[in-house]
């Protein structure tokens, strides 16, 4: 739902993303910011926040009753029901600015302003028109988005991103005031070098319907380059959640060393037992002219070890003659031959840049065996670690716990995947003790297919004598 675009534009019509969107336009003089998030109160309903960020030098600013002078912005709102079905608003409001003692736009403050809006769970389009009413032939600038506002009382969910350019605690005088905090929202995803740090706020709901009382799960927070998947060393952070209906995680990473670039913030929430139960991430780009990337580490530095171990992530991608290879590599000594079989693989794969390839994928082993490991197997051994390896992340998880008499289990769908649509894989907890989910049931090709897969949950005692005697 909260992917994050930011489009500079300089003609009539911005198209948005679903979810959250970061917005810049310009037309003529007249130039405007706008955020549009999402958000939830846990004990009564969602609502839309629009943020507004109206540019004081591209106003026209005409004399009022009082002899001063004063700029107005019109806003034209239109929210109807993606299916057609309703009409939600179709208004037309007004911003004002102060009132100044002349009209020269160079020395006039920026204006923001704010519109909350109560929504029902659903799907919804939104037109937007913003124009400056001073200015009789200015263009307006207009912005068109979709807006997901789904909300389930009963699972964990999250809200939109909120970066945050400026902020005070234990006040509330900014129209922007959230959870104790008063706030100016950030409103680009470009970050010059005179800006040392990234602020956000993140709401996450309902953690209280899945974590157990006194148990904890965690969010890590986290930038990663455009294309990498490891956080850039120093800027992680990890930090605890209670079981409540609404936490609050605000934070500030220090980005005054993190050069020019194209870069990812992630936030993602951990349940309890280390499941990854929400991930959101928010594009944007840095600008240090002073720093400069280092270079990658040479492969001939890997102990022949660290070289081996590498090689072994490597299976769950492996074609069947390299998988042979692999195999033998743990009672190979000529580093030689070890080093060119792993440069081989991954030119191979990736001509152009093989080394980003690899970090990439290291990027995912280094997650699986966060996420899965379990007692007996590193992440990457078990079946989560192989399947998320072989076919990347899947486009949904479905939890199940403990129910209707079954073990623990877990669906991935892949709404794309190798020419297949809807692809799902089934892990069942069939031991409840190690934690390590088998895959019992998939309808990808070439795949276990078990229509009875059902039975394989069902606790040792309660399963039927007969194998054959099915539902």
């Amino acid at each position: 739902m909260r992917i994050t675009k930011n489009i500079l534009l300089t003609h009539l019509l911005l198209l948005g993303m679903l979810g959250a969107t970061v917005c810049t336009a310009q037309t003529g003089r007249f130039r405007a910011n706008l955020n549009c998030m999402s958000f939830h109160l846990p004990d009564d309903t969602s609502y839309l926040e629009l943020q507004y960020l109206i540019y004081g030098d591209g106003l026209h600013y005409k004399k009022v009753a009082d002899g001063k002078f004063q700029g107005i912005v019109r806003a034209d709102l239109t929210i109807k029901a993606t299916d057609g079905s309703a009409f939600i608003m179709d208004r037309t409001f007004h911003f004002l600015t102060a009132a100044y003692p002349d009209n020269h736009a160079d020395s006039k403050n920026n204006n923001y302003n704010l519109s909350r809006i109560p929504l029902p769970a659903g799907k919804y389009e939104l037109y937007l028109c913003l124009r400056d009413e001073n200015d009789s032939n200015g263009n307006p600038i207009c912005h068109h988005t979709v807006i997901d506002m789904s909300f389930d009382r009963n699972r964990v969910c999250a809200s939109s991103l909120q970066l945050v350019g400026a902020y005070s605690e234990g006040k509330a005088n900014s129209i922007f005031s959230k959870n104790g905090i008063s706030l100016i929202p950030y409103f680009s995803q470009f970050y010059p070098s005179q800006v040392d740090t990234i602020t956000f706020m993140w709401e996450v709901y309902n953690t209280d319907k899945v974590f157990r009382k006194g148990s904890a799960g965690q969010i890590e927070s986290s930038i990663t380059t455009e294309h990498g998947q490891e956080a850039v060393q120093g800027l992680y952070c990890a930090s605890p959640v209670d079981p409540t209906a609404k936490h609050i995680h605000f934070l500030s990473i220090p980005i005054d060393s993190l050069p020019s670039g194209n870069y990812y913030l992630h936030n993602k929430l951990y349940a309890p037992d280390g499941t990854l139960l929400l991930h959101d991430s928010l594009f944007f780009q840095r600008s240090n002219p002073s720093l400069s990337l280092p270079p990658a580490p040479e492969q001939a530095s890997l102990p022949i070890d660290t070289l081996k171990q590498f090689i072994d992530y490597l299976v769950p991608i492996a074609k069947n003659e390299e998988i042979d290879f692999i195999r033998k590599a743990k009672d190979e000594q000529d580093y030689e031959v070890l080093a060119d079989f792993f440069r081989n693989f991954w030119v191979n794969r990736n001509p152009v840049d093989p080394w980003d390839a690899w970090y990439q994928y290291y990027g995912n082993v280094k997650r699986v065996n966060n996420n899965y490991t379990t007692l007996r197997f590193k992440g990457y051994k078990t079946d989560r670690g192989f399947y998320y390896l072989k076919y990347g992340a899947p486009s949904d998880i479905e939890y199940h716990p403990i129910e209707d008499g079954l073990n623990p289990y877990e669906i991935w769908i892949y709404y794309q995947l190798d020419n297949q649509t809807d692809v799902y894989f089934i892990f069942g907890d069939l031991d409840l003790n190690t934690k390590n989910y088998t895959m019992i049931c998939s309808n990808k090709r070439d795949e276990v297919f078990d229509p009875r897969w059902k039975f394989r949950l069902k606790p040792k005692d309660a399963r039927p004598i007969d194998i054959e005697m099915t539902e």
